[in-house]
Formats: C-alpha cells, sequence, structure tokens
C-alpha cells in the first residue's frame, strides 16, 4: 500500500485506535508454523520476516520490500512502544527478528521477549538467572537471537546458550560452553547453517572475553538437542573437538605466531595460552562452498610486547588467529582459511565487523567475496573461496 495523502492527526489517531482494536484479538495468537532451512535461506527476499541476524546467510541486510520507500518514509508515525525496562535496562544492541506477525528482541541482562508485532502486546518473557561472577567486559548487551523449527535460541552472560520453544518461552534446552568465571561469556546472535555435505542444519555460536585472556572459540551444535558438534580454538596452538572427542590443532601446534614468554617469576610460559580470538559477533554462511565465514577478535594480553619475543620484530609474531576473518568448515570445524587484517594487534582493533558476502566482476570473471570494514580504519574485500585479498580501501 502506498501512501498518496497525508491524514489529519486526528483521524490518524482515529485510524490507529481501529487498527489496534481489531488486532488485539490476534495478541493471544502465537506463531506456530515453525521455521524451515528454506525460509531461513530466503529471508532476503521475505521482508515480512527478519530471521537473522543479517537478514539472510549472505548477512547483507538488505529488504525488496517496496511499500515502505523513500518517497513515503517520512510519513511513518509510532503504532506501540515496549518498554524493557527497571533497573536492567542498559545498552540495547539487538537485531529484532520478525517470524509470523511475533517479533523476539532480546535485551540487556540475557532476556528475551517475544512480542505481537501489530499491538506490542508481550506474549512471553525469558529473564535467564545469572550467577555471581559473571565477567562481562564491554557492558551487558545482547546483540539478537536465530529462530529455527519451533525454537528460538540465544547465548547468555554466564557462557551459556538456550534453546526456548518460539510459542511459549519454555525451556527446551540450556548448555554452559565455559567458566563464566575465568572470563568467558556470550553477547553475539547465534547463526543457523546447513552443513551441505551431511545435509544437517547447525547452530553456530562463538565465545566473548577476549579481555580477560581467554581462548576464542567457535562452537557448533545440533539445534534439537544442544548437543556439540564441534568446537574450533582460534588462537594458533590449541587443539579442537570434533563429536566430543580431541580433534586437530589450529594452524601450527608449536604455535610459531606466538612467542614464549619469560617474563614471569615462575619461569617460561607459553604465550599462546594468553588467549584471545574470540569470535563474539554473528557469522555469515556461504552455502555456495560450504564455509562458515566468521570474524576473529583481538589477541590477549593488549600489550604487545607480551605477544613479541624480548628484543624481537612485532612482524615476526602475527598472532594467528586474531583479528581477521577465517572460513570454517561445517563438517568438521576446520580452518580452511584465515585473512587477518591487523597483525600482531596493539589497539584493540579486533576484527568481529560483519562480513558481508557478495559477488562482483573483475575482468570478465565472477569473483566471490566478503565485505568487511574493520577498526583498522581500512575496507576489506577478500576472496570468499581461498581467503585472498583481493582489495583494501582507507575511509
Amino acid at each position: 500500500m502506498n501512501i498518496k495523502t497525508r491524514k489529519r492527526p486526528l483521524l490518524r489517531g482515529i485510524g490507529l485506535a481501529l487498527a489496534l482494536g481489531s488486532a488485539a484479538g490476534l495478541a493471544s495468537q502465537v506463531s506456530a508454523k515453525d521455521v524451515t532451512w528454506e525460509d531461513i535461506a530466503n529471508d532476503a527476499q521475505t521482508p515480512e520476516n527478519v530471521l537473522g541476524y543479517g537478514i539472510g546467510p549472505k548477512a547483507q541486510r538488505y529488504s525488496p520490500m517496496t511499500t515502505i520507500n523513500r518517497d513515503n518514509v517520512e510519513r511513518l508515525v509510532p503504532a506501540w512502544s515496549f518498554s524493557f525496562g527497571d533497573e536492567k535496562q542498559r545498552g540495547q544492541e539487538s537485531q529484532a527478528l520478525v517470524h509470523d506477525g511475533v517479533i523476539y528482541v532480546t535485551g540487556s541482562y540475557s532476556r528475551l521477549w517475544a512480542l505481537d508485532a501489530k499491538t506490542g502486546e508481550r506474549l512471553w518473557e525469558y529473564n535467564h538467572r545469572l550467577p555471581e561472577g559473571i565477567r562481562p567486559c564491554c557492558d551487558v548487551v545482547n546483540r539478537g537471537a536465530a529462530i529455527f523449527g519451533d525454537k528460538v535460541f540465544f547465548g547468555t552472560l554466564d557462557a551459556g546458550i538456550v534453546a526456548l520453544n518460539k510459542d511459549t518461552g519454555d525451556i527446551v534446552w540450556r548448555e554452559k560452553f565455559a567458566d563464566h568465571e575465568a572470563g568467558y561469556t556470550m553477547t553475539g546472535a547465534p547463526t543457523l547453517v546447513k552443513d551441505q555435505e551431511t545435509g544437517k542444519v547447525l547452530l553456530i555460536h562463538g565465545s566473548s572475553g577476549d579481555e580477560f585472556g581467554v581462548v576464542g572459540k567457535l562452537f557448533a551444535r545440533d539445534p534439537d538437542t544442544g548437543k556439540e558438534v564441534w568446537m574450533r580454538p582460534f588462537v594458533e596452538g590449541h587443539y579442537g573437538r570434533l563429536n566430543g572427542e580431541k580433534s586437530t590443532p589450529t594452524g601450527d601446534p608449536r604455535a610459531p605466531s606466538w612467542p614464549d614468554d619469560p617474563n614471569t617469576e615462575t619461569g617460561k610460559v607459553e604465550a599462546w595460552s594468553h588467549g584471545g580470538g574470540a569470535p563474539w559477533q554473528s557469522a555469515s554462511f556461504d552455502a555456495e562452498t560450504n564455509t562458515i565465514i566468521i570474524g576473529a577478535g583481538n589477541p590477549a594480553p593488549w600489550n604487545t610486547w607480551k605477544r613479541t619475543s624480548p628484543g624481537g620484530d612485532p612482524a615476526d609474531y602475527d598472532n594467528l588467529y586474531t583479528s581477521g576473518q577465517v572460513g570454517v568448515d561445517p563438517t568438521t570445524g576446520e580452518v580452511k582459511w584465515f585473512y587477518q587484517h591487523t597483525p600482531n594487534d596493539a589497539w584493540d582493533f579486533s576484527g568481529n565487523n560483519e562480513l558481508v558476502l557478495f559477488e562482483y566482476d573483475e575482468n570478465g570473471e565472477t569473483v566471490k567475496a566478503t565485505a568487511h570494514a574493520d577498526r583498522n580504519g581500512f575496507f576489506y574485500v577478500v576472496d570468499r573461496e581461498n581467503g585472498e585479498f583481493k582489495k583494501g580501501f582507507p575511509f
């Protein structure tokens, strides 16, 4: 419906009241339709729904809607408001999801609401009981949820992830993936991918906590049960897990990009044990190459001299696999490729900002690429098939 005339304030108010009144009976009707992988894969083509953090696996955040456009957007007015309320109201960084007329939105301190999209009426609310000793480095925010089947998923500040029934808010499963007292948390929105090798849909999520020196880890889970399928650490030398068993190291098990650190009273300490590389932002997914693509956070500790041999050149110690973008095999959790934006990062530039997948033509050939605006001030275009650098632009 294109808006052609401006309503007078009184008429607009009457129209809004009638709309809310006619929709009030729908508030108690929750979404019964399950979300399929095809729904998620086609998210960018269905403007009535928002089923993922980036609106589709390529995370392009583009909607083809035409009802609201540049000619009438200025005439939008609020229909309702909802307060996240009370003493828990802190930073709000969530990407709301929309499915079948229901909005799912997370808030600070690990909370999630389901709201009727027409009326704003709260359908259900989940408040995660947080223990003492949580250590969120950068406020108590949550960036959003994921949805699949009859469940909605989101991470918690005590290093856990929860699956709720999307229609009732009842807990289906809860999993703890690390020790929150060590500094592990989760603030990013999970992502759903479909492994093209096995045909299985996987729930992908990372960890947060670089500032406390924890080793960043990426996880794949069965969305129905919460059971871990694999775990991949993003600090060179650490070993992953596959089906509950120790798998392969990330990079070289000797971790040559991390020097040994003799600056302790107890003697020599392997510097790579300090950690970093947390994939705390949401992943993108390239179904054509069957690759999960996600950013890896800054190395720890911040002081770069702790990650460089005494008298050594920082250029000799890249501190893999931090402050860059990683291509991961969804079947095994193995690293396919890695491109580092800031080697031996000394400025907390991290590398987690969104990775948008797109294609462009160059010399008559189509390049499948990632687009990433980094905190180091450069915009990167990287070949998403092999991780090779294509172009860079200062901004």
